[in-house]
């Protein structure tokens, strides 16, 4: 079965470096050209297929979809009017061109195994998927979607995410990061940068191995990571704090109304001071030249 039948078709030869500007009402896929098939990399092959992937009715999406190559440019521009929320459109650009998609109401975004300069992204309610992208800088915002990276998105990084907007992805390395989402998760297995900054109104943070030489990340509620071994500066308000830290230079964690707890290997060496209405240390860990002390319902270790 080879899928179904487009409605429309296009094949336009571009330059290899250009820019794909997409204003779209539906799903848009990205994918590269087949090097073998298009060795020059000069085409971009546009597919449109109608709700459901059906191919009917046959005229009226055609009519509604605008696909227009400018030179000057070198911009690839698919725009459309009115054309059906279901409907879906699949480009195959070269390797190297640069995106900038916009989708409205659902409409997803799927970009898969790209390399540029830019890519930018942004949808309302629908789901962004990247899937191994390379990029020295990439832009993603949604205002309610769900943002999922799959494999690793390479480059400097900024996502928002606005409402319930999520992001999780996979593993992400650059030398910059900032990722905000506002009532939804922000969550990510791998995390290799020289600086970051992770904040989230009202959603939880879930963090993995991160690698950074600066982390500083804001949650109301909820921050837990696995693994760091950088600079890491982490606050929460209402929130639990839970952190396993491998190998250290500077941990900064202060939440309000939260607990924090703190994992680290029995052979870790490092100055430490630590306030809370209650604080344990476990049996396991040896303290060395501690001092405690009492005040206003607080007690402090150092040492």
């Amino acid at each position: 079965a080879g899928g179904p039948e487009p409605l429309q078709e296009w094949a336009l030869t571009v330059s290899p470096r250009g820019r794909l500007r997409v204003r779209l009402p539906c799903q848009v896929s990205v994918r590269p050209l087949d090097p073998q098939r298009y060795p020059g990399a000069d085409r971009v092959l546009v597919a449109v297929s109608g709700a459901g992937g059906s191919p009917s009715p046959r005229g009226r999406q055609r009519d509604r979809v605008r696909v227009e190559y400018d030179e000057a440019l070198d911009q690839m521009a698919i725009v459309a009017d009115g054309v059906d929320s279901k409907a879906a459109v699949d480009v195959r650009t070269p390797l190297k061109f640069d995106l900038d998609i916009k989708t409205s109401g659902t409409g997803c975004v799927k970009i898969q195994k790209i390399e540029c300069d830019n890519c930018k992204i942004e949808t309302e309610k629908g789901t962004s998927v990247l899937q191994s992208i390379k990029s020295h800088k990439i832009d993603i915002r949604t205002n309610g979607g769900k943002v999922i990276g799959l494999g690793t998105l390479y480059g400097n990084t900024d996502i928002r995410a606005t409402e319930k907007g999520s992001v999780n992805i996979e593993k992400l390395q650059g030398t910059s990061i900032n990722i905000s989402t506002e009532d939804g998760l922000l969550k990510t297995k791998y995390l290799y940068a020289e600086s970051s900054s992770l904040s989230s109104v009202a959603g939880d943070i879930l963090l993995g191995s991160i690698h950074v030489d600066d982390t500083k990340v804001f949650s109301f509620f909820f921050f837990f990571v696995d693994s760091s071994d950088g600079s890491l500066k982490a606050s929460t308000h209402h929130g639990a704090i839970d952190v396993y830290v491998s190998q250290l230079r500077k941990v900064d964690l202060k939440s309000q109304k939260g607990s924090i707890t703190v994992k680290v290997p029995a052979s870790l060496k490092a100055y430490l001071q630590l306030s809370g209405r209650k604080v344990d240390v476990s049996s396991e860990i040896q303290l060395k030249e501690t001092q405690s002390a009492s005040k206003d319902d607080h007690v402090t270790i150092s040492g």
